[in-house]
């Protein structure tokens, strides 16, 4: 009788970790399936259609169906950041650390604005743009990308950041990258007057682990921001700063797309 009890038992066991392997694995499935996200869904299993600056082509209508907080698109070609951005709010500023595009629980996330720059959206002096570097995965968690810009050469084959909203197409370059500690306040997007925003600027680039332009003094900026593992292992964060490229600047009003009449 006891023997049968211990079989009993030893079977309910092995059914329970066969249950709980199957539910991990179909809920690492997913994490994987929300992290493909491509401009046409409709063309998802064809090339994506880009233009003359390798721009994709964004369902906006799509995607803003999905998610109304997806105010636009990064992509850095060569790489796997090709993926929506979406408005953090003031009310839940880390609702997009766990939760992806869907709106739905996911511990990689999705690529979001940080909520203090919801006022000016992209167009904030410093507009900070972060996303998770998660199990070293890029395919799941493709802002992880950013913790490669330490390395010069890997920043300058991959220098060139294509931020497209509806409305605008802005080629934005890479500056230089910082590695910080996590745990202090290093976090800047407001700035009290042009010397302020200069002072900043000068002294994170002077403080920086990788510098690619010691030259350009920029307007505004585009911070990208992830998790990485150099100096402060257990809470450190790689930013890599660009601007906007200047022959890009000049043509910003040609580069903007006319709103829909209708």
């Amino acid at each position: 009788m006891k023997k049968r009890t211990k079989s009993r038992i030893a079977l309910a066991a092995s059914a329970v970790f066969l249950l709980s392997a199957a539910a991990m694995f179909a809920f690492l499935l997913y994490c994987r399936q929300a992290a493909h996200t491509p401009p046409s869904p409709d063309a998802a299993h064809e090339s994506t259609v880009e233009d003359g600056d390798g721009f994709p082509a964004v369902d906006w209508d799509y995607w803003q169906d999905i998610n109304p907080d997806v105010i636009g698109w990064v992509t850095i070609p060569g790489t796997t950041v090709d993926s929506p951005i979406l408005q953090a709010h003031g009310d839940a500023p880390g609702y997009y650390l766990k939760h992806d595009v869907y709106g739905n629980y996911n511990p990689a996330g999705a690529i979001y604005l940080d909520a203090d720059c919801e006022e000016l959206g992209l167009s904030s002096r410093n507009a900070v743009i972060l996303g998770h570097h998660f199990w070293n995965d890029k395919k799941v968690a493709p802002m992880g990308t950013v913790a490669d810009y330490k390395d010069v050469d890997f920043a300058r084959e991959h220098a060139r950041v294509l931020i497209q909203t509806p409305n605008t197409k802005m080629t934005y370059e890479a500056r230089f990258a910082q590695i910080v500690n996590g745990r202090e306040r290093n976090k800047r997007i407001d700035f009290e007057g042009e010397s302020d925003f200069r002072a900043w600027y000068g002294e994170s680039r002077a403080n920086a682990a990788m510098v690619l332009d010691a030259e350009t003094e920029p307007e505004q900026v585009i911070s990208l921001v992830t998790c990485s593992y150099n100096i402060w292992v257990d809470n450190e964060r790689t930013v890599l700063v660009t601007s906007m490229r200047e022959t890009a600047k000049n043509q910003a009003e040609s580069t903007q797309i006319a709103p829909d009449a209708s």
